[in-house]
């Protein structure tokens, strides 16, 4: 107790923790001895504090060797994964994954739920009836050598000190900082053997990081400790001031998901989802550049190859896959208030309305519903016309549906001159640099 006192005055008055504290502050956390209070102290005195690089590295480590690591270099591969720091819409894994098989590397991922208004990819794929999101250890590697794919939910024996940590964050306004922020990243993905990633940094409205400095800054602090692993980290940051795509929600993400699989789709999504895909295949054993990355992925989408790997995969881990087998809910629409262009879409408030509808998550124990969520009929820049239906959210229960109805009616802002094309991909940190 006294030895924890003394920590959390020393990070307090703004001297730099080492490998031993850090160390010896998450085995705490994880045996129950370092009382959640004094825990939540700590990490409040991280945030008004800041960490260092060093801090940053050495926090990793100690959340790393908190629980059980796999090793994938059974898999005989380099095990490729890739991240994304949550979005609105954002169904680029459930595209990506098997499109990174059909070009020839193998990609496995443990991913998370969802939280608050971004989407997670487990729950994305639980939409999907059937699908198994936990596979034992000897299972996931076995389908990582016979597909090439496998993507799961997140193991509790793996960074469980990051689970407690995150709990204490999200109830004490603890979770902006930059350092926390890339040990808890970095950690999943060192213990859960990656051998490369992609990071996906979204930044705009409907994104955790609101401006590009902020976003460059948490890209930095990743690759550092990807580097300390000896993991190659490429960082690309896109933009998230409106939604991705045309949907959100679960099932409805994953139908537009296989759009896109199927060589069609809306483009922004196909554009994302090809600059990493070029990115990681840069970084496999298959002896390739990005540019040609990009090049295989693309052809692969127009062959119906990567199509094909979804299904496959989709099969193998238990998943009853059938394109438009879902029951669609009661909608609310959202209409033109006037003449003229679309010139914004909101993302947080689309995602927002998706989440009161049902789609999302309060805490991490909430109920989705897989049905629920929004689909957006206009894109910015189209011409719409008043009293145009510009977007629908479905739900269950009519009063979410009213009450996401007034959130979405919200998010669109209409004016009389075309809007310039936005930048999508708005930079980049490589691996090698």
């Amino acid at each position: 107790m006294d030895f924890v006192n003394e920590v959390i005055a020393w990070k307090r008055d703004g001297r730099e923790l080492d490998a031993r504290l850090l160390r010896a502050f998450v085995d705490g956390v994880v045996d129950g001895s370092v009382p959640s209070y004094q825990a939540s102290a700590l990490l409040m005195a991280m945030v008004l504090r800041g960490l260092s690089d060093a801090e940053t590295v050495e926090l990793a480590r100690a959340l790393v060797q908190s629980g059980k690591t796999l090793d994938l270099r059974v898999v005989g591969r380099p095990v490729l994964d890739k991240h994304s720091s949550g979005g609105v819409g954002d169904k680029v894994t459930l595209v990506l994954a098997p499109l990174v098989a059909a070009c020839g590397a193998v990609f496995g991922k443990m991913s998370g739920r969802g939280l608050g208004h971004t989407g997670g990819t487990i729950d994305k794929l639980e939409s999907i009836p059937g699908f198994r999101v936990q596979l034992p250890q000897g299972e996931f590697v076995r389908q990582l050598e016979r597909i090439g794919v496998a993507v799961v939910g997140q193991s509790e024996r793996i960074v469980p000190a990051d689970r407690i940590l995150y709990a204490l964050r999200d109830v004490t306004a603890t979770v902006e900082c930059d350092g926390l922020i890339a040990a808890s990243i970095m950690a999943k993905k060192v213990a859960s053997g990656t051998a490369a990633l992609v990071l996906d940094v979204k930044v705009g409205r409907g994104a955790f990081m609101g401006d590009l400095d902020h976003a460059r800054s948490l890209g930095r602090l990743c690759r550092l400790i990807g580097d300390a692993y000896e993991r190659p980290t490429t960082c690309i940051f896109t933009s998230m001031e409106a939604p991705l795509g045309r949907t959100v929600g679960n099932r409805l993400e994953v139908e537009e998901a296989w759009q896109v699989l199927s060589g069609e789709g809306p483009g922004d999504v196909r554009e994302v989802t090809l600059t990493l895909a070029g990115a990681l295949l840069a970084l496999s054993d298959l002896g390739i550049d990005e540019a040609e990355g990009r090049r295989r992925a693309a052809a692969a989408l127009a062959d119906g190859r990567a199509a094909e790997h979804f299904e496959r995969w989709c099969f193998v881990q238990g998943g009853r896959w059938k394109p438009g087998e879902f029951h669609r809910l009661a909608a609310h629409e959202a209409r033109a208030a006037r003449t003229g262009h679309l010139t914004a879409v909101d993302a947080l408030a689309v995602g927002q309305a998706a989440q009161i509808a049902g789609a999302g998550r309060q805490r991490i124990d909430d109920t989705v519903d897989p049905a629920a969520g929004v689909l957006l009929e206009r894109a910015v820049g189209d011409q719409v016309e008043a009293g145009d239906v510009l977007a629908a959210v479905f739900s269950r229960d009519p009063a979410r549906r009213a009450q996401a109805g007034v959130v979405l009616n919200e998010a669109f802002t209409i004016g009389d001159e075309r809007p310039q094309p936005g930048q999508l991909v708005l930079g980049r940190v490589d691996a090698t640099e």
